[in-house]
């Protein structure tokens, strides 16, 4: 059964629709302070954050790294804010705030009849990213972690699929995604979160090793399914944005698991090196991505750059 923003408490409701009736440049304002403040306040984040730009950028100052990291914290609390606008206003008021580069590239892909993995990142705005492919018209399904608050999981996976985005939660397995691949869905799918072991694989991300999830390759093998990377670009700090599509070219098969899941998500995760790397702000470096290396003396202690 599908879910309707009413099911949610009214609180959640009035506080979100309230919100979303306010100039958006009023909510980047207000984001950016919240951004500030969690900057100054929160230091387990600060911390992490200032640990993976080291690791990243060993070229930069602490000043410029510190720098960085408050622009980060900045753009997050943007992202946090727009959240209402997000969930919240139409269709056509959101595709106004996007510009879309590359979109011929998912229809030649999709045109192949095998569905597509649609290959995200955290970057800048990522909740309306999540929501674009479905709003252009695609048939689009993701895998979602239920949130612990019932009132929040209940109101977001109404907003995260009123545009018919096909929200599955990881509780369910995975033998859903082999029905989606045959409707020739898109598939969305994180290469930049920590996956944990036995689960994971570990492949360089921003030439780090970090544990990633192997979940396309066998698909990507087996039924030739096309990978599609996707980033949404924040266009001067405002509510306005770029989409951004590429074709990621699927490596040659071995038939030997290890190997092959190691080429393909090496492929799908170095595909985003250049847009962060020309954007750093705009990516979610509060996150333990390279937790692998920091807990793996042997593993850190070869790995150029690490701090």
């Amino acid at each position: 059964m599908s879910l309707t923003s009413s099911q949610a408490p009214l609180w959640v409701r009035m506080v979100f629709g309230a919100l979303a009736k306010l100039p958006a440049s009023w909510l980047s304002a207000l984001g950016v302070c919240l951004g500030y403040a969690f900057y100054y306040l929160d230091k387990r984040h600060r911390d992490i954050t200032l640990r993976n730009l080291a690791r990243i950028f060993p070229e930069k100052t602490k000043k410029e790294r510190r720098h960085l990291a408050k622009q980060a914290f900045a753009q997050n609390g943007r992202t946090v804010m727009e959240v209402p606008l997000v969930f919240m206003r139409s269709k056509a008021y959101l595709l106004s705030r996007v510009q879309v580069e590359g979109e011929a590239i998912l229809q030649e892909a999709l045109a192949e009849g095998k569905g597509v993995f649609l290959m995200a990142s955290h970057f800048s705005n990522w909740e309306l990213m999540g929501l674009l492919p479905s709003m252009l018209g695609y048939e689009t399904s993701t895998i979602y972690r239920p949130l612990n608050q019932k009132a929040f999981d209940v109101f977001t996976l109404a907003a995260r699929s009123r545009f018919g985005t096909h929200m599955e939660s990881r509780n369910k397995g995975l033998r859903w995604i082999f029905s989606a691949l045959k409707q020739n869905h898109c598939m969305i799918v994180a290469v930049d979160q920590h996956m944990i072991e036995p689960h994971a694989v570990r492949v360089p991300f921003l030439g780090h090793i970090a544990n990633t999830s192997p979940l396309p390759t066998a698909f990507v093998h087996k039924n030739q399914t096309p990978m599609i990377g996707m980033a949404l670009e924040r266009l001067n700090d405002s509510f306005d944005f770029k989409l951004h599509f590429w074709r990621i070219k699927k490596p040659e098969t071995t038939g030997e698991k290890a190997h092959d899941e190691f080429a393909v998500m090496s492929a799908a995760s170095s595909s985003f090196d250049d847009i962060i790397k020309t954007h750093p702000e705009q990516w979610l470096w509060m996150h333990q991505r390279w937790r692998v290396l920091e807990t793996d003396n042997n593993m850190r202690d070869v790995v150029h750059g690490a701090p």
